[in-house]
């Protein structure tokens, strides 16, 4: 580090303001510069004056505008993503801000400024510091709440997810307990013999319900279809799904016209619309009742 860098330290020093490994360098630096011991002195008689001084002189009238202003630009190139000065860069930051403030050298040649010009220009100095360190500080929590937001939505899909199996599981269990009501059980074919499933139907409804499990994936453009088949007429179409991650599907369903006297079922792979026969390979298929 430079000589340089350690004057520039002193200003922010001299206010309180300066970040904790600037200080410890600056603590090593001044026992062996007695320049900067000499102004250093000068900037800390100035900033301890602010609770004696009874006529400190005000900046210029047009200052508090500049100020302000710079601010606001600042503030909303935050606002629109720029990227924040790191947390090593915040003496830095602080030295730009006063920088297009015009202050800098100002600050920089305080000593030969009258007591309470110095004082208020090492308050500026105070204010640009503590203005980049909550730019940082916005940014950082900013983004902790973009994550929680994040975690949020994901949570609360999840949750409608299982609300919906939930509301499903719940009407097949009453669907299974009312009477009339007809259970067939659906054994894995050779394309996935680690499949099952089990089909309800209620005939004086006319509601229908699957849950199937070790099914893989359908591909793109594809689903499963449901098929009823009764006597020796063709399979009559039922509805599609899909199943999740794990091979699982739940689905409810309204029986095709004429299919209330089916006693086999059966599950193939069609195109993700639907057929209105049979093409694919077949998944599932139950036992004749």
């Amino acid at each position: 580090m430079g000589h340089e860098d350690y004057k520039e330290m002193l200003a922010l020093e001299a206010v309180g303001a300066l970040e904790a490994e600037g200080r410890r360098a600056l603590d090593a630096h001044l026992p062996g510069c007695a320049e900067c011991r000499a102004e250093m002195r000068d900037m800390s008689d100035a900033a301890a004056g602010l609770a004696y001084s009874v006529a400190p002189v005000a900046p210029p009238a047009h200052l508090r505008a500049r100020i302000l202003e710079t601010v606001r630009a600042q503030a909303t190139a935050a606002a629109e993503g720029a990227t924040p000065p790191a947390s090593s860069d915040i003496r830095g930051e602080a030295r730009r801000l006063l920088a297009r403030l015009g202050l800098w050298e100002i600050l920089r040649a305080r000593p030969a400024l009258g007591f309470g010009a110095g004082v208020a220009f090492a308050a500026i100095a105070a204010l640009a510091f503590t203005t980049a360190l909550l730019w940082q500080r916005a940014d950082r929590l900013g983004a902790e709440v973009a994550q929680l937001s994040g975690r949020l939505n994901d949570t609360q899909g999840e949750l409608a997810e299982q609300r919906g199996q939930l509301a499903r599981q719940r009407e097949l269990a009453e669907m299974l307990a009312a009477p009339g009501t007809r259970v067939a059980s659906l054994n894995g074919k050779d394309v996935a013999p680690q499949a099952h499933a089990v089909v309800a139907v209620h005939s004086a409804t006319g509601r229908a319900m699957l849950v199937a499990e070790g099914l893989p994936a359908a591909p793109a453009g594809k689903a499963y279809q449901l098929w009823f088949i009764a006597g020796g007429k063709p399979p009559m179409p039922g509805g599609v799904f899909k199943t999740d991650a794990s091979g699982r599907a739940m689905m409810k369903d309204l029986m095709p016209e004429g299919a209330a006297s089916a006693n086999t079922f059966a599950v193939t792979l069609e195109a993700e619309a639907g057929e209105q026969a049979p093409k694919g390979a077949m998944f599932l298929l139950s036992a004749a009742s």
